[in-house]
């Protein structure tokens, strides 16, 4: 699965398993995963492990979203699977893009 956790041990930030990133416009951040769409994208929907009901522990810990066309893919596909990752694309940002990406696609 994609939500992989991950430690950054050089980056000065809180060691709680959470891996740290280098942002070209935030600096140093935690990390977190979206996909492809909505890195740029606006008002694309914005799903959740906690909004379509993932209790898995370990993909609950990791900041993550994807667009509506990605959860009518994962959807379709019954969960994630190599054809849904395959079709979000999923990208690493730091939690500040994710915030901003946030306000950008919820609709």
């Amino acid at each position: 699965m994609w939500f992989k956790r991950k430690l950054s041990r050089k980056s000065g930030l809180k060691h709680d398993n959470r891996r740290a990133v280098e942002c070209c416009q935030h600096g140093t951040r935690y990390a977190a995963y979206v996909c492809q769409h909505l890195v740029r994208g606006s008002k694309l929907g914005f799903f959740t492990p906690d909004l379509v009901h993932i209790t898995d522990s370990d993909e609950n810990r990791d900041r993550c979203a994807w667009c509506s066309a990605c959860e009518q893919v994962r959807e379709e596909q019954k969960g994630w699977n190599d054809i849904s990752e395959g079709a979000a694309g999923i990208t690493m940002i730091c939690d500040a893009c994710f915030e901003a990406s946030r306000l950008r696609n919820q609709t």
